[in-house]
């Protein structure tokens, strides 16, 4: 009965030191160098922090996954939604730099801590209707090619 009590003393030790698993969501765009920036930035982060789990959204070419980051950004309260855009934690940041780094860096440390829920956690049932950037450039572009047959 004393092992048991003192396996249990143990494991309860071993698990306070353990940190928790933390969720960031990117949103990049396959035309954005200052994505590829932070790309390499959470590489490096998940490499120092094996809690991390990173998942990225390719934006220009996938209309969903560009209302799942607008509806997010609208979620956390961003006035503007671009790209290289971070979701960890409570915090929702665009672009890249030291201070957005130290940023990512203190949140992912702050939820390794606390434990955060996932980002996801916070979307609606439904995604924002709104068009993404490629669906505003199919549409102008099949205009523009409907105004040049009826003007023809």
């Amino acid at each position: 009965m004393r092992w048991r009590g003192l396996v249990l003393l143990l494991f309860g030790v071993v698990s306070l030191g353990a940190a928790a698993e933390v969720d960031l969501h990117y949103f990049w765009s396959a035309t954005c160098p200052d994505c590829m920036v932070m790309k390499a930035y959470l590489a490096g982060l998940q490499e120092a922090h094996p809690e991390l789990r990173v998942v990225s959204y390719e934006v220009t070419f996938s209309p969903d996954n560009w209302r799942r980051m607008v509806t997010l950004a609208r979620e956390y309260g961003l006035a503007k939604e671009s790209v290289p855009t971070v979701f960890v934690g409570n915090l929702a940041v665009v672009g890249v730099g030291l201070a957005v780094e130290l940023q990512i860096e203190e949140e992912v440390l702050r939820c390794r801590a606390e434990g955060c829920p996932s980002p996801l956690e916070r979307l609606p049932t439904s995604l924002r209707r709104v068009l993404s950037p490629l669906e505003v450039l199919l549409i102008l572009a099949v205009g523009v090619a409907v105004l040049l047959l009826v003007w023809k």
